[in-house]
């Protein structure tokens, strides 16, 4: 989780866009988002800089959008200016806006969390998603279903989304902590029967490995393979059985088992002889 690499893949680039990216408004977004409420207008009109009122009048417009502060330079937001200027300041020319600086940018953007009855994602708040992210992942280790919940929260909670790289690690650390805990449950619930038969799975005969029998329909009803589709039973019954009570005592939801049970298909016998085995009892 250290590196980019390695962080989880969840959204695409447009999804990443529409949670993080500027705004980019139209005439009637600017009618809707720019429009001050009484208060608004008053938090406005108490800057006696024309450019800082301006810019707290983006700032909102921005904020109830998207629940977002931005970095930006007056080229990428001038139609938004020239919007306001027009509307709130028409004594005012695009050529008498400034930049604010970062002291009275970090200002602007504590009146509008004020405004807002927001607050930033602070090492409380952080620890809080990640504290509801675990219990997100005993119901789906599904990374989007995790970040989708997690918004939601924050929603809820009147707090401002953190970066996709945070929500990134938050995500990948409550699906690795729900892995360890069901692979620590694993390992106890294992007998050494239980363990025998998985191993045997991965062991070929005559070039046929154990685990493709899983796959593996009769082919007809004739006597040889009846007695193969017996065989086949009698081999899995045992597992088939640990696996339903592990299922159960393991307290895992539906989805999760569905989630588990789809990486079926992923994982061919190759990647399973390379996958590091846990440390079992014998």
């Amino acid at each position: 989780m250290a590196s980019e690499s390695h962080r989880l893949s969840i959204l695409s680039d447009d999804e990443i866009e529409d949670l993080y990216g500027l705004p980019r408004f139209t005439d009637d977004d600017r009618q809707l988002y720019f429009d001050l409420s009484s208060v608004e207008k008053a938090a406005a009109g108490d800057i006696r800089r024309t450019s800082v009122a301006a810019h707290l009048i983006l700032e909102l417009g921005y904020f109830k959008a998207k629940r977002q502060f931005f970095g930006f330079e007056l080229s990428e937001v001038e139609n938004d200016l020239l919007y306001i200027i027009k509307t709130y300041f028409p004594e005012r020319t695009i050529d008498d806006i400034r930049v604010p600086s970062r002291p009275t940018r970090g200002l602007l953007q504590k009146t509008v969390l004020e405004l807002f009855d927001y607050r930033l994602c602070g090492t409380q708040e952080r620890s809080e998603i990640e504290a509801k992210a675990e219990r997100f992942a005993t119901l789906s280790t599904q990374p989007i279903f995790i970040l989708r919940e997690i918004l939601q929260q924050l929603s809820i909670n009147r707090v401002v989304a953190p970066s996709y790289s945070s929500l990134q690690d938050i995500v990948g650390k409550a699906v690795s902590g729900e892995r360890a805990r069901i692979t620590g449950l694993l390992t106890e619930a294992l007998t050494p029967e239980i363990r025998k038969k998985l191993t045997a799975l991965l062991e070929a005969d005559e070039q046929i490995y154990t685990i493709s029998a899983l796959r593996r329909e009769a082919k007809d009803f004739s006597y040889g393979e009846l007695r193969r589709e017996v065989a086949r039973r009698e081999f899995f019954e045992p597992l088939h059985e640990f696996a339903a009570t592990f299922l159960s005592s393991a307290g895992l939801s539906q989805e999760s088992s569905r989630y588990f049970a789809s990486m079926v298909s992923f994982y061919t016998v190759y990647k399973l002889q390379r996958m590091q085995r846990q440390s079992l009892p014998a």
